[in-house]
């Protein structure tokens, strides 16, 4: 028997594709990457509910975000005040952020005394 058989699997070597050449030529196409952003945007910009001190407010993810990081800053988090004072710095890069001046008491004494 020869081996070039045809059935299921296995089709005419003429009908073959040739070395090179794909059977998709167009290929699968690459998925949008500004959906990706416009999915993390949306979520971040959501408007949700939640309570300060007895009250019902509203405000965004990123909004709520950004005061449970200063509150764990305020009380001696050091990672959260690092991650804090990153993202101060990028916001510098694209605007006016403005100035605060935070007062901290009874915190770690000095290294030079």
């Amino acid at each position: 028997m020869t081996d070039g058989k045809v059935g299921y699997g296995r089709p005419p070597k003429k009908s073959q594709f040739k070395p090179g050449v794909s059977g998709n030529p167009k290929g699968r196409p690459k998925r949008d990457p500004a959906a990706v952003t416009n999915i993390i945007k949306t979520t971040l910009n959501a408007v949700i509910q939640y309570r300060d001190r007895g009250r019902t407010k509203t405000g965004t993810r990123t909004e709520i975000g950004l005061r449970k990081l200063v509150e764990n800053a305020m009380n001696g988090d050091l990672q959260a005040a690092a991650t804090l004072l990153e993202y101060r710095i990028q916001a510098s890069r694209y605007g006016d952020i403005g100035v605060e001046t935070v007062e901290v008491t009874g915190g770690l004494p000095r290294a030079d005394g």
